[in-house]
């Protein structure tokens, strides 16, 4: 006789295989936009601030100076945190630098900065396109300078994206810098 048909109600191995990664790649593209939406980004950058005032000040240690603006870059709207070291003074009085400069935040992300406060209510100000702010350790002690205005220290960073609020606190008399979730009721200062 002639030949059998073959019965095709199936999905071939390749088929199966392609509608897999399909979905995963689907499954992956949801997954990510639901982080950015959530406030994983806040707690990133609240991390990565951390950890580059954190760095500057051990970086301090031992050298001339260490200067550490943190800054919201017009445009592209990223918090970044730079570093200006100087490393040695020659004779002549030229400086010897060093420069360093990391992405801490993306778009969307709201930093805010607050002064140190005894007996008052702790306000925030947002770190807006343009500006920013400079802090300074001692390189002896690794303790906080006062760089803000009105002779304060620089105290706590607010980071916020959707209903994630995390802070950063920096201790004037150690220098120690922390992360929490909860807004601190006040920072150690010295006099």
């Amino acid at each position: 006789m002639g030949m059998s048909k073959m019965n095709d109600r199936g999905f071939s191995l390749v088929e199966m295989i392609i509608v897999v990664a399909i979905i995963s790649l689907f499954a992956g593209v949801a997954g990510y936009g639901l982080s950015l939406s959530s406030g994983k980004p806040a707690d990133e950058c609240a991390r990565k601030l951390a950890a580059c005032i954190q760095h500057g000040r051990t970086t301090t240690m031992g050298k001339y100076r260490n200067i550490i603006t943190i800054c919201k870059e017009s445009g592209s709207g990223q918090t970044v945190v730079k570093e200006e070291v100087t490393i040695k003074i020659e004779d002549d009085g030229t400086e010897q630098k060093s420069e360093r400069s990391s992405t801490v935040g993306s778009k969307g992300v709201k930093v805010e900065y607050s002064t140190n406060v005894i007996g008052e209510v702790r306000t925030y100000t947002e770190l807006t396109e343009g500006s920013s702010i400079t802090l300074r350790f001692d390189s002896g002690s690794g303790a906080l300078k006062k760089t803000a205005p009105g002779d304060k220290y620089y105290t706590t960073f607010k980071i916020s994206k959707a209903n994630t609020v995390k802070y950063v606190i920096i201790e004037t008399l150690t220098g120690r810098v922390t992360v929490s979730d909860t807004e601190p009721v006040s920072v150690p200062t010295a006099p």
